[in-house]
């Protein structure tokens, strides 16, 4: 009785441990693979990519998974660069963050860079339906930010 006792609590820990773990880098590629992209390797394991419209000038992506906090962070680069100096612009930007629905714009105080950011945060590995249904509303997103920045 005690085996069956301790094997079922193996298994129940066994499918908790899968449940609970996060999206691995190696299923962030699956998931690149199915977006049809062709990524690079970045430091610390993110990767790079570009993707667009039809028609349109693709935009520079990055994605991270994070499989211990559970978490994959995907952004779009290079969404516009704004100098401490222009109060009007963080204005606009602290505007623009409040109206967009999915994503948060990022400010780097270095490289002036502005980032419109995603985080996928949960128990489960992030599925492609999800995945790309992301990128396509940050790809709509960015043309509307960019432009809004750049007036």
């Amino acid at each position: 009785m005690r085996k069956i006792a301790s094997l079922t609590l193996a298994l129940v820990l066994l499918a908790t441990m899968a449940w609970a773990a996060g999206t691995t880098p190696a299923q962030l590629d699956n998931l690149l693979k199915q977006l049809q992209v062709q990524a690079k390797t970045a430091s610390g394991g993110e990767r790079t990519f570009k993707l667009g419209f039809r028609g349109t000038k693709p935009e520079s992506f990055l994605v991270r998974a994070m499989p211990e906090q559970r978490v994959v962070y995907l952004a779009v680069l290079d969404v516009a660069k704004i100098p401490a100096a222009q109060l009007a612009k963080f204005q606009t930007l602290a505007r623009l963050n409040y109206q967009i629905t999915v994503g948060k714009l990022e400010w780097d105080p270095q490289s002036t860079e502005v980032r419109l950011s995603y985080t996928f945060a949960g128990e489960q590995p992030v599925d492609f339906p999800s995945f790309k249904a992301v990128v396509q509303t940050l790809l709509v997103a960015v043309e509307t930010v960019r432009k809004e920045l750049n007036k």
